[in-house]
């Protein structure tokens, strides 16, 4: 009975690793608010329940809790430990826990899960079955390759907003996100492919065992040769998608990443296989090459394969513009046609002449560090970046195209753990880093002195060893990649997985780590009523969980749709939606403000239709659920601007709530004095007030944050036009003259009628 038990549990744990690895990249559904990013980080939170349940019914049959020992368990314990103390002086506990709504991924809940499913992989994975993981790792990653470079073509050109022709994102939802899991596949990919063509000396090595072996060796050779041609080439058309895909994602930190990677990778199969070219030996003679013949064997293929790489970038051009004057695209266009028509660019705000992306990031890890300036120890909290942000957000921001714009992330994961975890926060996370690095240091050491100390024969054992020691190498310059593009921007699902389990995959491929992959069981004890019931309780447990998290995830599905209504000025029918999705998940401060927000439009709804007493009951569910919100959430900037536009909305039925939306506005600036939108409303809301003077200077105040928002100078235009003041209106509507597009027919054609 304990042997079915574990037996069952141990299969059930390695196709949840193999589903796991294959699906998450994949996953996205149009029912959810997020697309991408959230059904990937519930289908985690799925695969850890059921490999955690699995694991620790494993542990009640064989009658012991097992936990492998790591040479990360230091590290992976202190960064558990400051998330952990983070969360609990965050200046918003919810996000903290479960993240920030939309993207998830990053909040404590989260790293709980990665955790456990490090400790469940290094614990209970097969090391026979790493090549097979590696086949799912892999094909997961070929079909989202498959369906960007489609996009590339147009595929679903009429489904985005954003032009997927010009930069495609496939499964992953965004161009640097695909371009970042990409980079850490392709150094994989060039490493399985090595060891399926083996050197000439490996052949003959072969040649001369099957001599002894079989008269029929010369058939079988050939037979293993082609076999592993077609296996390289395999390999080679694989990584050729992959690479095919990174250039159509136009990411220079996706680029940079894969060639830094690939570089490293040269450098560690360099060791091996020249280290390889020293001596290679049949059973009982050693052959002594010294030439580059066993370089060739495993090096040259890798190079080849960048040369591969090197063409496809000559023939598709790459993310650096100053470079591609040497590509083929450059090279073959007719530069005597001047009279072509030019189309309109299109993308991203650097190639529509919007504020360099360069720029912005700078702007951004400015306010990350004032942050970290103010918050040194444990930071804001796990995943408040977007709420600290606003408080900090550098002045100069208002000057970037995307000035508007709600930055959830740092745009820099090592400033982004500064500023919500703090000092220690990010100091656990380099340490887990740097351990990492050492170990993998090591072992390239200590597998050069295996080589030196080696007794010139031939083993099995050794030649096993040294296709590991290829996998491992590719594994860890995949990783690398992962500490690149992170500098540039932030871990999203899959990158936080593969930065939590391709330690965990190179560790249980090495075998002084993990010497076994299998508990010793006694198959004749039969599993006692104690075990049975620990049995039952944690499937009760894990039935329960599973069951929560579907109910969550279809209470995301009900949200969206009554989102999309209110959006679209439907708010009766979104209502029943919202306040299913706020049953379902009561405690998502996010369900409650859009519900509250509903109940504000259908007060009005109902006053207009003189009912004035479902009007009254309606603005009393929409205070109560905005307060239900702060109450959650209380430094979230954008609850605050909720509750001024209900508020707001509310004073077309009585005018005292006016008073309380400018109440609500003050608290908002607090948390974000730089925001110029903020100090324009209020300027406006002091106006409808009749405190003109303390209208004026916000409007004076948000015309000085923002030289191009045009808003504030129209309303300052019309507040001198009225006092009297003309010269000075006619100087604030010239300004606005300055900055708005010559295509703006309509702001033209408002001031004309003011000027008449």
């Amino acid at each position: 009975m304990v042997e079915k038990i574990s037996g069952w549990c141990g299969k059930i744990i390695e196709w949840s690793f193999y589903l796991l690895f294959f699906f998450v990249p994949l996953i996205l559904t149009p029912l959810n608010y997020e697309l991408f990013e959230y059904n990937k980080m519930m289908m985690v939170y799925g695969f850890a329940l059921v490999i955690g349940a699995s694991w620790i019914i494993k542990m009640i049959a064989n009658g012991k809790p097992v936990i492998r020992r790591t040479p990360l368990d230091i590290p992976i314990l202190l960064f558990l430990l400051s998330q952990i103390i983070s969360t609990i002086f965050s200046i918003d506990r919810h996000v903290s826990i479960f993240g920030y709504y939309s993207r998830f991924n990053g909040g404590l809940l989260s790293v709980i899960s990665y955790i456990t499913l490090y400790y469940a992989f290094v614990t209970n994975f097969p090391q026979d079955k790493i090549k097979k993981l590696m086949f799912w790792v892999l094909s997961s990653g070929f079909l989202v390759s498959v369906y960007g470079i489609l996009e590339h073509f147009g595929i679903d050109k009429n489904i985005w907003v954003q032009d997927v022709q010009n930069r495609v994102f496939s499964t992953l939802g965004q161009p640097n996100w695909l371009a970042a899991y990409i980079s850490v596949l392709l150094p994989i990919s060039l490493g399985l492919g090595i060891i399926t063509f083996r050197s000439s000396e490996d052949r003959a090595v072969e040649s001369q065992k099957s001599k002894v072996k079989s008269q029929n060796y010369n058939s079988k050779v050939k037979s293993s040769f082609f076999k592993e041609k077609i296996g390289l080439s395999g390999y080679w058309v694989v990584g050729s998608i992959y690479y095919l895909t990174l250039l159509y994602t136009k990411s220079r930190s996706g680029f940079i990443g894969f060639w830094v990677a690939d570089v490293i990778l040269i450098a560690l199969t360099f060791i091996i296989s020249y280290i390889k070219s020293k001596n290679v030996c049949t059973n009982d003679v050693t052959i002594v090459t010294g030439n580059v013949q066993g370089r060739s064997g495993i090096l040259g293929k890798i190079v080849l394969a960048n040369i591969l790489f090197l063409v496809i970038t000559f023939f598709i051009g790459s993310p650096f513009t100053e470079f591609n004057k040497y590509t083929f695209p450059e090279l073959t266009r007719n530069k005597s046609v001047t009279a072509e028509v030019v189309k309109p660019p299109s993308g991203t705000a650097l190639e529509t002449g919007g504020t360099e992306s360069g720029e912005i990031r700078r702007i951004v890890w400015k306010g990350a560090i004032d942050i970290i300036k103010h918050y040194p120890i444990f930071g804001t909290g796990v995943e408040t970046f977007a709420f600290a942000y606003y408080k900090f957000r550098p002045l100069e921001h208002n000057a970037v195209s995307e000035w508007d714009f709600l930055y959830n992330k740092a745009h820099n994961e090592y400033l982004n753990y500064g500023a919500t975890t703090g000092l220690v926060g990010l100091g656990s996370y380099l340490l887990f880093i740097l351990f990492f690095i050492i170990w993998n240091l090591n072992k390239v050491k200590n597998q050069k002195l295996k080589f030196k100390n080696s007794n010139q024969k031939l083993k099995v054992e050794e030649d096993a060893h040294n296709s590991l020691f290829i996998i491992h190498s590719s594994l860890f310059s995949g990783w690398l990649t992962i500490l690149i593009t992170n500098f540039f921007g932030f871990s999203v699902v899959i990158i936080q997985l593969l930065f939590f389990l391709i330690p965990a995959i190179i560790i249980v491929l090495d075998s002084a780590i993990y010497p076994s992959n299998h508990l010793t069981i006694q198959t004749k004890r039969p599993v006692n009523s104690y075990q049975m019931a620990g049995i039952i309780l944690t499937f009760f447990a894990f039935s329960f969980l599973i069951f929560t998290l579907c109910k969550f995830w279809y209470a995301d599905t009900l949200f969206a749709k009554g989102y999309n209504l209110n959006r679209a000025g439907d708010a009766v029918t979104a209502n029943p939606l919202l306040r299913n999705a706020v049953m379902l998940n009561n405690n998502e401060p996010v369900y409650h403000d859009e519900l509250s927000v509903d109940y504000a439009q259908l007060a009005v709804l109902a006053y207009d239709q003189k009912n004035a007493t479902l009007s009254a009951e309606l603005a009393q569910s929409a205070l109560e659920e905005n307060n239900k919100t702060l109450s959650i959430s209380s430094q979230n900037v954008t609850f605050w601007k909720s509750r001024t536009r209900i508020f707001y909305a509310l004073s077309s039925i009585d005018n005292k709530y006016l008073k309380a939306a400018v109440d609500s506005l003050l608290i908002a600036e607090k948390l974000a004095p730089t925001d110029p939108k903020i100090t324009y409303n209020l300027g406006l809301l002091y106006m409808k007030l009749n405190e003109k003077e303390k209208g004026l200077d916000f409007l004076l105040k948000s015309a000085q944050m923002k030289t191009n928002y045009k808003d504030p100078y129209f309303a300052l235009g019309l507040f001198y036009m009225e006092e009297g003041k003309k010269e000075e209106g006619k100087k604030a509507f010239e300004h606005i003259l300055k900055y708005i597009s010559p295509d703006d027919v309509e702001v033209k054609k408002q001031l004309e009628e003011i000027g008449n």
